[in-house]
């Protein structure tokens, strides 16, 4: 793994981390050679790390995985390749099934691969060889399972993670987008892991962690590509259904604020559904079970709709709602199943008459099973093959393999129109030829039809990828890497660190989907299981680690590069100020910058940039400049009490006297301050002999030194640049009374502690997490 370029001061273990959140049973102290102990493997290991590395993967997948000759004779032995989610645990049981199956008295996982009994693919194994032993060992186990105290997480032995007050603040601005209180502070320092835990727990209960929630979510969803402009998600809507969509919305032209809120709040939907569902603690499973949708008084109007709210003008108060349409007189109920069924849902994914629901289906499995169909589909296709079947889809092997899992779930979707994506078409006929609605080889009756969508809302979320997913969701946007993938090449010569690596994180993730699953699918368990664990604390090891440990922990650490949404809020918790275009009051990094340090829009740019480049280098040096320009002379003439990052400095601190000697006490100060930027900036506590404290104090002192010769002879102004004076409140861009404006600098102060703001907000440990 990556070191930072500082030693990490609090930190500690990741043991301890781990055993507070329950993780940690006997980590690092017995499982394959820890600290201490007798070497433990379990079955489950056993099987993943010898039968299916060396035997089943290599032998086995081939005719009895999906698609393959087993497969389409109906074998009754069936695996999945690593491209699954899951598919560890699920060959496992299948293994463990198969071996209780005997002939004469000898198990079948022995005598069908030896051909000691019939077996469609012959001998594959012989009965001399290292995978016939192999089998042996693991039918042997399987009589009577070896389950071990510990488990995978062995492999994060000598992680130092973040101590629970440098936690707490990492997470304070990552979910609330603030720093921590000094109550939580104090708390979480005499407390430790678990008053940490409670602290998290609390933050979940904040407004603005459902801000960030939302980002989470968008990320997935994608469906803020509907704010793009006022009107963008109303237009989309039929106004025969949905008539406020049309006259209604045509009448408030001029009154931008109310076309604003009605669209934002259209577009935003399912977002907002999901952040309903967790702000109000219900089982994550209604994201696609909900028999609602949720309004708030600015959607309400286009629906139709008047819930009881208790301010109509409040744009955040929301309401539960069932949504009906009106046809040839009629009321038709829309059959709501969660985000499945909202306009923008359906729209963001559209379908064709010749899609037919496909790349709904794709989304489902991607988005909800953590599944990508076309991965696992992959394989070598000649088109012109297909010309031997009438409807290759469901009769050519290369066709049907994905066929027959996207078909019965786009056969699903079938109540909704090909063109008008939102707009409901009950009692539609399918299409005959196609696989029939279902899912997972369960078809959808006729008198189900009308309410597809909840039917398969319902059987997705009990499928165990359900939890798969939603733990990979949460963990991709907190975490901001991918979970790792299973090493798909055995011959690799990192192969055995790669499996390691990728045991160690799929131990922890299947154990944080247990809890979830514990506490009733409740999103906030996952949230806090995550931050809490070494994946979102690592900062180093505890000593240098070997090529091949640094290889295991590569996916473990702090250093992810903030959004271009958190930092802008990192930006204001940090300094006091945002950074914001002063015409509109808009922050850069949501507009102008967004796309340029590596954001999305949700639309044609889908896929965030975790690395900077020189692009996204230069937006944020200039972030630091202006932000420095604009805070400096603000914070340095306001009151003392007020002040964020000049508390213990004024404009009379200077290092050197008249005759150039050393003023020690005005050094003091500076020095203090000094260490306080380093705290309030970096999240850095530092002693004031610290390293750090006298590089920061030489940049101070050596422009101060060059700016106030400068000053002096005349070559340089002895007042601020317009955009550095105070003249209006930099949060608003209202201009203050001339008794509070402040432009003057004689004797280069500010200017040096801009040079020192500057340094610091262009820090790795400011840009990254």
């Amino acid at each position: 793994m990556t070191r930072l370029p500082r030693r990490p001061r609090l930190a500690r273990p990741a043991q301890a981390a781990l055993a507070a959140l329950g993780l940690l049973t006997g980590l690092a102290l017995g499982c394959k050679g820890g600290l201490g102990g007798d070497s433990c493997v379990s079955t489950r290991e056993y099987f993943a790390d010898e039968v299916w590395t060396n035997v089943m993967s290599r032998k086995c997948i081939t005719c009895h995985g999906p698609g393959g000759v087993a497969d389409a004779a109906g074998a009754e032995f069936n695996l999945l390749p690593s491209s699954y989610p899951g598919f560890m645990d699920a060959n496992f049981a299948e293994v463990t099934e198969n071996s209780s199956v005997a002939y004469d008295g000898l198990s079948a996982l022995l005598a069908k691969p030896s051909g000691q009994t019939k077996h469609g693919g012959g001998e594959v194994i012989k009965t001399d060889s290292e995978e016939y032993r192999i089998l042996e060992s693991l039918v042997k186990q399987l009589e009577s399972p070896v389950e071990c105290s510990d488990d995978d997480l062995a492999q994060l032995e000598g992680v130092v993670v973040l101590s629970p007050e440098e936690t707490l603040r990492k997470a304070s601005l990552h979910l609330v987008g603030r720093l921590p209180s000094d109550a939580e502070l104090k708390e979480v320092a005499d407390g430790g892991e678990d008053a940490l835990a409670d602290a998290i727990h609390g933050m979940l209960d904040e407004d603005a962690f459902y801000d960030r929630l939302g980002d989470i979510f968008n990320d997935l969803l994608l469906t803020d590509r509907y704010t793009a402009y006022t009107g963008f998600a109303v237009d989309l809507m039929n106004d025969e259904d949905y008539p406020a969509a049309g006259a209604w919305w045509d009448g408030t032209d001029g009154q931008d604020d109310l076309r604003l809120k009605v669209n934002t709040a259209l577009a935003r939907e399912p977002i907002d559904l999901i952040n309903h569902i967790v702000r109000n603690d219900r089982p994550f499973k209604d994201v696609l079970t909900a028999d609602y949708t949720v309004v708030n008084p600015f959607s309400a109007k286009i629906y139709g709709l008047s819930p009881k709210f208790k301010d109509p003008n409040n744009y955040n108060e929301y309401q539960e709602a069932k949504v009906s349409i009106t046809r040839d007189g009629k009321k038709l109920a829309i059959a709501h199943a969660g985000v499945l069924t909202t306009p923008m849902w359906l729209n963001r994914f559209p379908t064709t008459p010749t899609n037919r629901n496909r790349h709904r289906a794709r989304m489902v499995y991607k988005m909800f099973l953590a599944t990508d169909i076309l991965r696992i589909g992959e394989r070598p296709i000649d088109p012109t093959q297909s010309l031997d079947y009438t409807n290759p889809t469901r009769e050519d092997g290369r066709c049907t393999f994905c066929h027959q899992q996207i078909d019965p779930i786009a056969g699903t979707f079938q109540n909704w129109d090909d063109y008008d994506q939102e707009k409901l078409v009950p009692d539609r006929e399918w299409y005959p030829e196609m696989y029939p609605p279902g899912f997972n080889g369960e078809d959808l009756t006729k008198a189900e039809f009308p309410k597809a969508l909840q039917w398969l809302g319902q059987h997705v979320v009990e499928d165990p990828r359900f939890v798969v997913s939603t733990v990979y969701i949460v963990y991709r946007g907190l975490v901001g890497q991918e979970p790792l993938l299973y090493p798909a090449d055995p011959d690799s010569p990192t192969f055995k660190t790669d499996v390691a690596a990728w045991e160690a994180q799929d131990s922890l993730l299947r154990k944080i989907g247990d809890d979830f699953v514990a506490a009733d699918y409740n999103l906030k368990t996952i949230i806090e299981q995550v931050i809490l664990s070494p994946y979102y604390r690592g900062v180093t090891t505890d000593e240098e680690p070997s090529e091949d440990k640094a290889l295991e922990l590569a996916a473990v650490g702090t250093a992810r590069l903030s959004t271009p949404e958190l930092l802008t809020r990192k930006i204001e918790a940090v300094t006091g100020i945002r950074w914001l275009r002063p015409w509109d009051l808009s922050e850069y990094l949501r507009t102008d910058y967004k796309i340029l340090y590596g954001g999305i829009d949700s639309d044609s740019i889908t896929q965030r940039l975790g690395r900077l480049n020189g692009i996204m280098a230069s937006v944020s040096a200039r972030m630091a400049n202006e932000v420095a320009c604009a805070v400096t002379a603000w914070d340095l003439t306001r009151p003392v009490e007020k002040r964020v990052l000049f508390p213990k400095v004024t404009l009379d601190h200077v290092p050197l006297g008249p005759t150039g000697d050393e003023i020690p006490d005005s050094i003091a100060d500076i020095k203090a301050n000094i260490v306080h930027l380093h705290e309030r900036i970096l999240g850095e506590k530092l002693d004031l002999e610290d390293p750090e404290v006298e590089r920061t104090y030489q940049l101070f002192l050596e422009t101060w030194k060059e700016g106030s010769a400068s000053v002096t002879a005349g070559k340089e102004n002895a007042w601020l640049s317009w955009q550095c004076m105070v003249r209006v409140d930099p949060n608003t861009q209202v201009e203050l009374p001339e008794a509070q404006q402040f432009g003057d600098d004689p004797a280069y102060v500010i200017r040096s502690w801009m040079a020192v703001v500057t340094y610091l907000l262009s820090d790795y440990k400011f840009l990254y997490e």
